[in-house]
């Protein structure tokens, strides 16, 4: 109830309602003390990758992402993209947008970038 009343909650209700609804997720998840404990690692942690070694990648690469994403910004998205060498930027319909609409545009994406491949 405190968590659903903070001002992080509103801004997430308002602007990220599927982040909002994945963090609800994580106060009833058995254990809770390991829950929190890996929460909190979560939390404090990065991407675990240098620039550098995103720089030497040679793999094809999909990033996909959206605005409504508070966990993930986009902004996130976009420097990882261009870290990388060769990566392609997708932008996808947010959930809280369309669930349809967002299953579509990840398949069409994920269904193109695989068809590049070949």
């Amino acid at each position: 109830r405190l968590f659903l009343q903070s001002p992080l909650a509103t801004r997430l209700r308002r602007h990220a309602p599927d982040n909002l609804a994945s963090l609800l997720g994580f106060f009833t998840r058995p254990p809770q003390a390991v829950t929190a404990a890996l929460l909190g690692r979560i939390s404090g942690d990065g991407p675990g990758v240098a620039a550098t070694d995103l720089a030497r990648l040679q793999l094809p690469t999909l990033v996909l992402g959206h605005g409504l994403d508070l966990i993930h910004p986009l902004r996130h998205l976009r420097t990882l993209a261009r870290a990388i060498p060769g990566a392609r930027l997708v932008e996808i319909t947010p959930k809280a947008v369309s669930p349809q609409r967002y299953r579509d545009d990840f398949r069409a994406a994920l269904a193109a970038f695989l068809t590049g491949l070949s």
